[in-house]
């Protein structure tokens, strides 16, 4: 074979390799591209329903003395959750806006020139949109399938009726909704435990009762604080109302055991605090505080 031919065929090899190792390549980028479109992309949320609420406080001065400055710090709506996306808050007064690590939102406002028994109202509203169902929200998980204070999650009680229930949320919300008993409003939050084995207690009990179990069969839950409203108008603290959140897949689903709701209500559930071990309040009815030498109430 001459010199010509065998480079001829040394250049056809490698043009051949190269051509392979192109393919290859592009290839691989579809792949790539393929991933990040699909198994890798982070779904687009989508929060449709517009809703406006307000809320309002009357702020008295319960002394005979003139007060120059004094403080008052609600909660506002939790600016975003697997179901809830806030647009806009607005108030009659000024306020400054305070999030803390557990994504719960404070308003605060300074109250000034407050004569002795006299009254201020603060008025507030907030615009959100709420999802008709749960959407992708990232929160490590990892804390919410922990014990804390009234979620007693390595109590021998729950831990047993936790596995009878076999982990399965839908047969969690079940029991609770058929064994506990309504009591209406208690005034001290008594926990997990106590609703199980005294088989008793208010919205909190039955919200601790469904956390307690499903940590106790490692899916991760947390406890909700909020109101329940249908429709846009004006929130009461008679439609304040604690209910639980459980993580499914890449979303936090509701659980409302005491109403007999388990992944479903969405658009009538407004989230106004987050509990965990960092933000668990002293009682989870109170959502405000203030100076002591004022008396605040909702209206």
């Amino acid at each position: 074979m001459g010199c010509q031919s065998v480079l001829a065929k040394k250049l056809s090899i490698q043009s051949s390799k190269i051509t392979l190792w192109c393919v290859g390549l592009l290839v691989s980028g579809l792949l790539v591209c393929f991933w990040f479109n699909t198994v890798g992309k982070v779904p687009q949320s989508s929060y449709e329903l517009a809703k406006t609420v307000r809320y309002s406080f009357l702020v008295s001065n319960g002394t005979g003395e003139f007060i120059e400055n004094a403080h008052v710090s609600v909660f506002a709506p939790v600016k975003k959750n697997s179901y809830q996306l806030i647009e806009r808050i607005t108030a009659n007064q000024s306020f400054d806006t305070k999030i803390d690590q557990s994504g719960n939102q404070s308003l605060l406002f300074q109250i000034k020139g407050l004569a002795p028994h006299a009254s201020q109202i603060i008025s507030i509203t907030a615009k959100l949109r709420l999802a008709s169902r749960p959407q992708f929200f990232g929160v490590k998980a990892e804390v919410f399938l922990q014990p804390e204070a009234n979620i007693e999650v390595d109590s021998p009680e729950i831990m047993a009726l936790a596995g009878k229930l076999s982990g399965d949320v839908k047969k969690i919300a079940s029991w609770i909704y058929r064994n506990i008993t309504d009591t209406g409003y208690m005034a001290e939050d008594r926990g997990a435990r106590y609703a199980i084995t005294r088989k008793k207690g208010d919205c909190t009990e039955f919200a601790s009762a469904f956390v307690g179990l499903a940590r106790a069969s490692n899916v991760p839950a947390r406890m909700i604080g909020g109101f329940t409203a249908d429709d846009s108008g004006r929130l009461r603290a008679e439609n304040y109302h604690n209910w639980a959140e459980y993580k499914r897949g890449e979303a936090w689903s509701i659980a409302d055991p005491q109403n007999n709701i388990i992944d479903s209500g969405y658009g009538s559930y407004i989230a106004f605090y987050n509990f965990d071990k960092y933000s668990r309040l002293e009682n989870s009815q109170r959502f405000l505080s203030y100076d002591h030498r004022l008396s605040v109430q909702m209206l």
